[in-house]
């Protein structure tokens, strides 16, 4: 069970396999001890596979603000795609079902649009699902999750702004930063820009990432 945790966050992942079939066997795998509450085939098919009254184990070693044990406090969301390598785009089909999930999900739990996440967002040193390919916009568009249009800046960040950017991911909710190292932030700082700003993935920071925290958190905040 949930261990009396409330349900909080919604998590999105990709399964890393070609179609169903594999995705199923793999989610269902006893040794592996992997489990999502939903799974999405690409005609759009929506498979309940955990109990939402359950814990899944989708999320792992991860955290967001202060909090630990995401398993406890989440919906799980695996989507059937081959994965980020392959640049592929998500089918449309997908994201439809997975948007119509979400709104009933979102409003059932009453899960803030911050807490809306893919898995690379909570585990940024172990994860980079649901990847550059997954439609952040498109589905802010329907309500769903934080977005911010980017505000293109190559200019690139002093000191004090490179540590404004570490302070402002910290205020979204990313974890495991330290210091004012990029060496050891790089996986956050990728994280961010896998979900938020793609071009900038494996690059470092610039003015447009600055910018692109600024106004998260003023929409976050209002």
């Amino acid at each position: 069970m949930r261990e009396k945790k409330k349900i909080s966050f919604i998590i999105y992942h990709y399964t890393e396999t070609s179609n169903l079939i594999e995705a199923v066997n793999l989610l269902t795998d006893k040794k592996r001890k992997v489990s999502s509450h939903f799974l999405i085939d690409t005609d759009g098919s929506i498979y309940n596979l955990v109990d939402i009254k359950k814990r899944a184990w989708h999320a792992g070693e991860s955290g967001w603000k202060n909090l630990q044990d995401i398993n406890s406090r989440s919906v799980g969301i695996e989507i059937v795609y081959p994965g980020e390598k392959k640049q592929m785009r998500y089918k449309t089909k997908q994201i439809k079902s997975l948007v119509e999930l979400t709104k009933v999900l979102k409003k059932k739990f009453k899960i803030l649009n911050s807490r809306i996440l893919g898995h690379s967002d909570i585990a940024p040193h172990r994860k980079i699902d649901p990847g550059i390919y997954f439609p952040w916009k498109k589905l802010n568009q329907n309500s769903i999750g934080l977005w911010a249009d980017d505000r293109i800046d190559e200019t690139n960040l002093d000191k004090n702004e490179f540590k404004n950017f570490l302070k402002n991911l910290e205020k979204l909710g990313y974890p495991y930063l330290k210091n004012n190292s990029l060496k050891f932030n790089a996986f956050v700082v990728n994280s961010f820009h896998r979900h938020h700003l793609t071009k900038r993935v494996g690059k470092k920071p610039n003015k447009s990432s600055l910018l692109k925290s600024i106004d998260l958190l003023k929409i976050n905040n209002s």
